[in-house]
């Protein structure tokens, strides 16, 4: 048994994350106005024959250190790791400790230092302007909601057997695949897929995966981990990942069924980590500025298809390269080849474009 601290922005114990958030939303004088980016999105004129099909899958309370193919020693990524063209980004550190937090940061064109949730909702945010531009936008969610992200574009709920065909226990995140090839034939042009996973969410994560992916053993079966051993709480978490490992893989080989039609790319990136018992410390939610490393060191992925214009040698230089969620507006507006009047900053994209010489002003940045 562990007799530690327990934190998770969904506990009942008092908890700043959640405190944070509510705060956040407490009545003010007047509402504030909606913003709008400082301009309309502009697709760069190509030559490129085929469109975009991109597919970004928004993992739950996954860390970094525990994917194999970041060097954990146990093998829970068996099947990305047989594939080709698979990039796994290892020092990228999350917006927050919280999905409430990170999930709206991710796609907010304010970076994280500057980032409030508050005006993020109230601010168009990368998926507005990517369906601005032309691109068509879904959002496909097993887990509570978009914490906003997806209010403006075309949304769909998969918690219930209503809308997923692979429910037992609880709704997988495999069922969101269901239909996503009919949708894409009925598409023309640009399409970006979100896919928002339940993930790893704790405590009870042996619920997260079906009873097929219980490799590692013996795992906590109990929603209260106290009635568990660390390592009991670890084997079930790991089982977690091996079930994203998975759902990646099959992800993937949607991916490769529409090539080359389609110049196809998967990302992947967790919202945060979480705690497994480290110095006495379990879930997540604690203050960024406190969070230990498990909470905010997160895998990222990214999979390029042979069709993809990303330039895959150039990318896989920037995987050790220290960053955080912020990569993703920049990324996914470098990838749809989507620019902006916005002043910019500093590069912080993942990939790197394929670009002839005269093509060298492709500036995304904040």
């Amino acid at each position: 048994m562990f007799h530690g601290i327990m934190w998770q922005e969904v506990a009942s114990t008092p908890i700043y994350s959640a405190i944070q958030f509510a705060a956040s939303f407490a009545p003010t004088s007047a509402p504030p106005p909606f913003m709008g980016l400082d301009a309309m999105a502009n697709i760069l004129e190509s030559e490129d024959a085929h469109a975009e099909l991109v597919i970004l899958v928004v993992g739950e309370t996954a860390r970094a250190d525990h994917f194999s193919l970041n060097g954990y020693p146990r093998a829970t990524n068996p099947r990305l790791s047989l594939e080709a063209n698979l990039i796994s980004f290892s020092n990228i550190h999350s917006c927050g400790t919280s999905t409430a937090i990170s999930v709206p940061c991710m796609f907010s064109y304010s970076a994280h230092d500057g980032f409030d949730v508050k005006s993020a909702r109230n601010t168009e945010n990368g998926l507005d302007l990517l369906q601005k531009a032309g691109v068509n936008v879904l959002w496909r969610d097993n887990n509570s909601d978009s914490k906003g992200v997806a209010d403006r574009v075309p949304f769909e709920n998969f918690r219930s057997a209503e809308s997923n065909p692979v429910c037992d226990d609880e709704c997988r995140d495999i069922g969101m695949l269901d239909g996503l090839q009919a949708y894409i034939d009925g598409k023309s042009g640009d399409i970006l897929i979100v896919l928002h996973q339940m993930g790893s969410h704790g405590p009870a994560y042996h619920r997260r995966y079906p009873a097929e992916f219980e490799k590692f053993t013996p795992a906590c079966h109990s929603n209260e981990l106290a009635d568990c051993t660390q390592d009991e709480i670890i084997n079930a978490y790991d089982n977690t990942i091996l079930y994203t490992d998975y759902f990646l893989s099959q992800v993937i080989a949607l991916l490769k069924a529409n090539s080359p039609k389609y110049e196809a790319a998967m990302f992947y990136v967790s919202d945060h980590g979480e705690s497994l018992g480290e110095s006495g410390i379990y879930l997540h939610g604690m203050p960024y500025r406190f969070a230990p490393e498990a909470q905010t060191h997160v895998p990222v992925i990214a999979w390029i298809g042979s069709s993809s214009d990303i330039d895959y040698a150039q990318s896989l230089a920037l995987r050790n390269q220290a960053n955080s969620h912020d990569v993703v507006f920049d990324t996914l507006l470098e990838v749809f080849e989507v620019t902006t009047d916005l002043l910019p900053a500093a590069e912080v994209k993942l990939v790197v474009l394929e670009e002839e010489e005269d093509e060298k002003n492709h500036n995304v940045a904040r």
